[in-house]
């Protein structure tokens, strides 16, 4: 057997232990870039899954409105089928709309549809454009034969809004709105739409007061009565209620105080909406007939609109359904629009904005203020009540961390004293410093009496430090005692102050409350002088 020489076996052996070495050190390597891959990879994975979820959402969304608008468009392609037999009522309507927005045309050419009232409607209002009163009122008559109350209101919207100066003559009083319902209930567009132009004075005076006493009237009839005014809005009256202290989780008596400030805003807002409305002169102005101003317009024009669109009875689903799938077509949303006999809201909370808003003219604020009245003195009456309740005597205010009750005076003796035992137990007497002195005493005592027995010097070296450290204890503790009785003191007298100060507000808003008081009495007179100048 050949003999090995041993520095060969060491080399071969350092040899492999490298070559092991670096395989270990890249298998390694492959592991962490693997475990790194398989990381990305675990990444990504979830990445994709969370976008292909909302790429699904978005897709079914989408497929969704793609499918919602298909079938809009099928089912008003058939519906559109079915108008097509009412074309000739479409063109009627087609010309009054023309019209309203302007466009006259010298010749009228517009076939009869029978039964139907907008045919004749519209032939008169072309009449009145072209300056022929007396040719339009024949037209008129034979519409207001076929359906008398969409006649009538077509015919007295559409010239209001073109021909002021002949809306009187075609809107006799109660002809059009015999009376308001009740206060409690709903009043469509159409019926809004007649009473702001009655209110308005569009229609003459005799219109205007026949609808005011026929309303009131009616109201006597029904034993109804009109509920007190809701609070001011900060944009219709220009105000907004300031924060005060304590509104928002504040002591009871501090919510007393808020309540009577309260009351004086309210009594204020409305205040400020009664002198408007008196102060303006619209009642006792004569009203000859006006045209609509632009905020009335507006609404007047939309409603005009409602009714030409809504067409015969036959006619009335299929449009209505049609105008919702145009929606859906359009945005999606198949909001349905303005109808002609849609509620617009109760006819006081219509009352109560005609009296409110800044931007009713002056005849339909007074209208309003009129059919207002009683709820108006209730609503006063209410606030008076608020504003008279008994003042509270104190209230509960926290100084230096302590409660107390705090009265128009300041702080009672009684609870001085309560507080200040509180305060005191914060800043206890720090005993440690007279253990030490007798701890220290004793045992340079007991070392003193060893050292007279013992006759040891480091003995009494011991007694002497022990008597240094009595001492120095002694000193500790009466420093430390001199701090917190000044610390004491010093807060005690922050208490004092800040009761005093605590007392002061109180005082300042009692006054106030008072003030208020008085304010509103003053305000409550001025309001009830307004309402009956008698």
């Amino acid at each position: 057997m050949p003999h090995t020489r041993p520095d060969r076996v060491e080399r071969e052996t350092t040899g492999m232990d490298w070559i092991d070495y670096s395989q270990n050190r890249r298998i390694k390597e492959l592991q962490e870039d693997v475990s790194s891959a398989h990381s990305m990879l675990s990444s990504e994975r979830r990445r994709m899954r969370s976008e292909l979820s909302s790429l699904r959402g978005s897709l079914e969304q989408r497929l969704n409105r793609v499918s919602a608008t298909l079938d809009a468009f099928i089912e008003l392609s058939d519906i559109r089928a079915t108008l097509a037999v009412f074309s000739p009522h479409a063109l009627a309507r087609h010309r009054a709309l023309a019209m309203l927005d302007g466009t006259v045309p010298a010749d009228l050419e517009l076939e009869d549809v029978p039964d139907y009232w907008l045919p004749p409607a519209v032939h008169g209002l072309h009449a009145l454009l072209t300056g022929s009163p007396a040719g339009a009122l024949p037209h008129f008559d034979e519409a207001a034969r076929r359906d008398p109350e969409r006649a009538a209101a077509f015919s007295v919207l559409a010239t209001a809004l073109s021909s002021a100066e002949y809306a009187r003559t075609l809107g006799g009083p109660g002809d059009l709105l015999p009376h308001l319902p009740a206060p409690d209930e709903q009043i469509t567009r159409g019926r809004r739409a007649l009473w702001m132009l009655t209110a308005d004075g569009s229609l003459g005076e005799e219109a205007r007061e026949h609808l005011l006493h026929s309303t009131l009237r009616h109201w006597s009839r029904l034993e109804v009565e009109l509920p007190a005014l809701g609070p001011p809005a900060p944009a219709a009256s220009g105000r907004s209620s300031r924060p005060g202290r304590g509104r928002s989780g504040g002591t009871a008596q501090d919510e007393q105080l808020n309540i009577r400030a309260t009351a004086v805003e309210k009594l204020t807002a409305l205040h400020g909406d009664v002198t408007r409305i008196t102060g303006s002169g619209g009642e006792d102005t004569h009203v000859a007939g006006v045209a609509p101003d632009e905020g009335s317009a507006s609404f007047l024009s939309e409603a005009l609109v409602a009714l030409v669109g809504e067409g015969t009875p036959e006619e009335a689903p299929l449009i209505a359904r049609a105008n919702e799938l145009r929606a859906v077509i359009e945005n999606g949303g198949g909001e349905r629009r303005p109808g002609w006999d849609d509620g617009v809201g109760t006819v006081a909370a219509l009352l109560e904005e005609d009296l409110r808003a800044s931007g009713t003219t002056p005849h339909r604020s007074t209208f309003a203020l009129v059919l207002q009245r009683p709820a108006v003195l209730k609503t006063i009456e209410n606030l008076m009540e608020q504003v008279s309740a008994p003042l509270p005597e104190s209230t509960t205010a926290t100084v230096q961390g302590v409660r107390v009750e705090v009265t128009e005076h300041g702080l009672t003796s009684s609870q001085l004293e309560r507080a200040e035992r509180q305060l005191a137990t914060r800043y206890p007497a720090e005993d440690r410093g007279r253990v030490y002195l007798w701890g220290f005493g004793v045992l340079a005592a007991l070392l003193v009496v060893l050292g007279l027995v013992s006759q040891v010097g480091f003995v009494w070296l011991l007694a002497a430090g022990c008597a240094l450290g009595a001492v120095g204890a002694f000193v500790h503790d009466q420093r430390e005692a001199r701090s917190t009785a000044d610390m004491r003191e010093a807060q005690l007298h922050r208490l004092r102050r800040d009761a005093d100060q605590a007392g002061q507000r109180w005082r300042e808003r009692l006054a106030a409350a008072r003030a208020h008081e008085t304010t509103a009495r003053s305000l409550a007179d001025e309001i009830a002088v307004r309402l009956d100048p008698r």
